[in-house]
């Protein structure tokens, strides 16, 4: 509790002071004091007992102010944000932006945690460019926000009686509930305020069409998240995306059209094979690359457009990245994980294809791992001198194929310091390989100096029985060849440990400590024109 100079408690202090005692603005303050997360008894003055509950209980006595201030500002313009729109809806004038105008209110943090992120109209209108209308068609929007998808399947010519919606904000729901009556002149009773994934496998009724963006990572928990997977049968996809997928197709008809709008790591990223394994079982009609669609959002977004179909043996999907072009859809399930590389054409997955035919090796159980070292804090346990005790250690851009660049940051050699840190037996093997981890391209190096790495780095040790030495690996990682396939297959900003258990090794095209590449292409029957690599002939 305060004190006065006189030892007197104090019981109320002036904003001012609170905002001091907790290093945050008087904006901050005046704020909580909105959300009544502080007491205010009267005007400029808050109560100190309120203070001490916020700083020892919501806040804690280190480094958390930002956190805290963020959250609670989170929630204070939320709400804002629904008393606006709900008196919006309540005036007789329309506005017919007024869906735009709820998306853009919602916070960053609120939409990461909800997964939320609104599609353009433009391109819902491309999604649904070929689904085909009659006077029957039943049309379900599983999360419909505002009603974008919604809106469009009635200019398409999709009765409104036979449209359904499902999302948990009222707010949006109302929305969309609006939009359906001034499109139309029909109050719809089937769009509804409801969780769908808890209502899905209750619902009678199927679906011509099943369109939306569905919620990318929304937070569940955990136990909730294994429930779910298990009652729709998702395998180890369980991102909300992936349920909300394997919800929705068992409300497909036959013959029926779905499109989701997904995120890239949906297409290569191991925890979404069974998810790829799912939309491999149907009839893939397009896969198209929208490019960043949202703002703050680093990933790209791809819709995928299927029907309730089996696939016919030579039946072709339509990828679109910046160019269109046809795949084979049995082509995808060649690859590891049944990664669906849609950037990749035809002729250069034939080269995918040969290389992962030929014989070959795998790192598969053929080597130990380790992660760079995390120090928990490198702004002070990296140094940018050389000090006594200190050594150097290595960052990823550090890395080249044939050497390293000069050290420019030290830290103790301590391990045990560290939050994490690979076995020492990785770190000082008497020949470890090292690789930049953030990158789009392969970039290995062989050390020999038992050097240390940060985490923007890893390290393998190869067993004793491969049949390649350590040298030789690098040498071949680093080709252009391996470059090529890793890019063409999973195309991704991050050397992931997964990816190079799948890659094959070959045991032939060496000279010495070298990979001979020409000597390999020519024994491979592989050509490399502008750019890129084909078959022979």
């Amino acid at each position: 509790m305060f004190l006065s100079k006189d030892n007197a408690t104090i019981e109320n202090i002036r904003i001012s002071d609170a905002a001091t005692f907790l290093s945050v603005s008087n904006a901050t303050i005046r704020n909580w004091i909105k959300t009544g997360l502080l007491e205010s008894p009267s005007r400029g003055y808050i109560s100190v007992k309120s203070l001490e509950h916020v700083k020892h209980n919501l806040i804690g006595d280190s480094k958390l102010t930002s956190r805290a201030n963020k959250s609670f500002k989170s929630h204070e313009d939320r709400e804002l944000s629904h008393f606006s729109i709900e008196k919006e809806l309540n005036n007789d004038a329309w506005n017919d932006n007024i869906g735009r105008k709820y998306e853009t209110s919602l916070t960053e943090s609120h939409r990461n945690k909800e997964g939320i992120y609104y599609t353009d109209e433009s391109i819902v209108a491309d999604m649904m460019k070929d689904v085909k209308i009659s006077r029957q068609t039943t049309f379900l929007d599983p999360c419909c926000g505002s009603g974008n998808f919604i809106i469009q399947a009635i200019d398409k010519g999709v009765r409104v009686e036979n449209i359904y919606g499902f999302d948990t904000d009222p707010v949006a729901v109302e929305i969309t509930r609006r939009r359906i009556y001034h499109r139309t002149g029909v109050w719809s009773d089937h769009i509804v305020c409801a969780d769908y994934l808890s209502v899905a496998g209750s619902l009678k009724k199927k679906f011509d069409l099943i369109y939306t963006n569905p919620p990318w990572g929304k937070k569940l928990p955990k136990s909730r998240k294994e429930e779910l997977s298990l009652f729709y049968n998702t395998g180890k996809s369980k991102d909300s995306s992936s349920l909300f997928v394997f919800a929705s197709v068992r409300l497909l008809t036959r013959g029926g059209s779905l499109g989701f709008l997904l995120p890239e790591s949906v297409l290569n990223i191991a925890t979404f094979q069974s998810l790829r394994e799912l939309f491999l079982s149907l009839s893939i009609q397009e896969i198209k690359n929208y490019g960043k669609a949202f703002e703050g959002i680093q990933s790209r977004a791809y819709s995928i457009i299927v029907e309730q179909l089996s696939p016919r043996e030579n039946h072709q999907v339509r990828c679109v990245e910046e160019e269109s072009h046809f795949r084979l859809q049995s082509s995808f399930s060649k690859n590891p994980n049944r990664i669906l590389n849609v950037w990749t054409t035809n002729e250069e997955q034939q080269v995918v294809n040969r290389l992962l035919e030929l014989p070959h090796y795998s790192l598969k159980g053929n080597a130990d791992w380790g992660l760079g070292i995390v120090t928990g804090d490198n702004k002070n346990k990296c140094k940018s001198q050389l000090e006594d005790g200190l050594v150097p250690v290595y960052r990823g851009k550090d890395i080249n194929p044939d050497k390293l660049n000069p050290p420019t940051k030290y830290i103790d050699p301590d391990l045990s310091q560290y939050q994490q840190t690979a076995s020492p037996s990785v770190y000082y093997a008497e020949k470890k390989i090292i690789y930049r981890f953030i990158s789009d391209r392969l970039v290995f190096f062989c050390d020999t100096e038992q050097i240390l790495i940060l985490n923007s780095a890893n390290a393998l040790v190869l067993r004793r029985d491969f049949p390649i030495s350590s040298e030789q690996l690098v040498s071949f990682l680093n080709s252009r060849i391996m470059s090529w396939l890793f890019n063409r297959v999973f195309r991704t900003h991050k050397v992931l440990r997964k990816d190079l258990e799948v890659l094959p090794i070959f045991t032939f095209g060496y000279i010495g400590d070298l990979f001979n590449e020409e000597r390999f292409l020519i024994k491979s029957k592989i050509i490399y024109t502008n750019g890129t690599f084909s078959i022979e002939g």
